[in-house]
């Protein structure tokens, strides 16, 4: 008698816990063994869905059972053709390496032709019963049935989520502390211009030494901000996002309304780099948008500089205090304005000439106080 390997298959896992269809193929195979003369030494099972061209790797019963056949050179026989495979591909693919396969429903003599047949017809019974389930699914949705983990409490539901959370929590910060030793060497490396190497630096650093990632492939600059926020590895990083920046200067413009794009980069500090041109973009944006805000320079219509906060601050000076003259605006200026005098007085003076509709006595007040100032000037 000769040897052959058997192989044994279910689709759900309630069937292979009930074995009645395992019992069913096995029962079959033996039939057809001891009539057409075959001894089965060695069973392979899965549970597991037939579809899909990656069967080998979805399942290891069939993958081991084909070895085994290769090994010994004898045939794998199953109950039907469906049993190993409902996707055409694989099993044409199987025929064209010379893979003996028997299918003990259609004989021992079955040629390709009626197995080609027999596969397409498998593959159209796997795509008619997953459209009627679909459909059934979605009537019983409809009624309001519930499936799966729907039919647990909220408790077990929130319970099993963050059990799934920490377990890939755990994963992940497993990988990371594998790569540690890489990482913090990218960290070190220098950077563009003395400042610190930037995430995407970093990971091609990596990539140029032809060193994976935990998923075994190249290093991105996201992954490694990931991977070295989770390792609490605190790296500035090389490049500043348009948010940041703009908050950042904002900031230091607000404090300093008279720095230049060049001191912005000084205050900024090493930790957060910054280039010339995205400092002086975003700092005359701070610029504009006081200017947008201020009537005084709409209806003067100064130039935007780094003076305009100056000019802005004078205004608001002398719409509250208008008799005030040049000295006691730069009194009320305080130190963190540097002005000279002469300076205040031609702000002054063009405010006043584009100034709005005014009283008549508050044009003799200012007239009166304007005179006195150039007198003490």
């Amino acid at each position: 008698m000769k040897e052959a390997i058997a192989y044994l298959r279910v689709s759900t896992s309630e069937q292979g816990r009930s074995g009645l269809g395992l019992a069913a193929q096995r029962h079959d195979i033996e039939n057809f063994g001891a009539r057409e003369g075959f001894t089965i030494p060695s069973w392979h099972q899965d549970v597991q869905t037939g579809a899909g061209k990656d069967a080998l790797l979805l399942r290891p019963g069939l993958a081991e059972a084909l070895k085994s056949a290769r090994a010994s050179r004898c045939p794998l026989i199953v109950s039907r053709l469906d049993r190993l495979s409902r996707n055409v591909h694989f099993i044409t693919g199987l025929m064209e390496h010379k893979v003996h396969f028997i299918v003990a429903a259609l004989g021992r003599d079955c040629d390709d032709f009626t197995l080609h047949i027999y596969a397409s017809l498998a593959q159209q019974e796997r795509k008619m019963i997953s459209e009627r389930i679909k459909v059934a699914l979605a009537a019983a949705k409809r009624r309001g049935k519930k499936f799966g983990v729907q039919l647990r409490s909220k408790a077990w539901q929130r319970r099993v989520s963050a059990l799934g959370r920490a377990a890939l929590s755990k994963a992940a910060m497993e990988r990371a502390e594998a790569h540690r030793l890489h990482i913090e060497w990218a960290f070190r490396q220098p950077g563009a211009n003395g400042r610190p190497i930037s995430y995407r630096a970093a990971a091609d650093e990596l990539n140029e030494r032809n060193l994976e990632s935990p998923l075994g492939r190249h290093w991105t600059g996201h992954q490694l901000r990931r991977m070295a926020r989770r390792l609490g590895l605190n790296h500035p990083p090389g490049y500043l996002k348009n948010d940041v920046v703009r908050a950042r200067v904002a900031a230091i413009w607000k404090q300093h309304p008279e720095c230049t794009a060049n001191q912005v980069i000084a205050r900024m500090g090493a930790e957060h780099p910054l280039g010339i041109g995205r400092a002086w973009v975003h700092l005359k944006a701070c610029r504009m948008t006081a200017a947008n805000r201020s009537p005084a320079q709409k209806r003067v219509g100064w130039h935007v500089d780094r003076w305009t906060a100056t000019r802005i601050r004078i205004c608001e000076i002398l719409k509250r205090h208008p008799e005030f003259i040049g000295k006691q605006v730069i009194e009320r200026l305080g130190p963190e304005y540097s002005v000279r005098l002469r300076w205040v007085w031609q702000v002054m003076r063009e405010y006043r000439r584009g100034s709005a509709k005014l009283s008549p006595s508050q044009r003799r007040i200012r007239r009166r106080h304007f005179r006195s100032s150039r007198s003490m000037g």
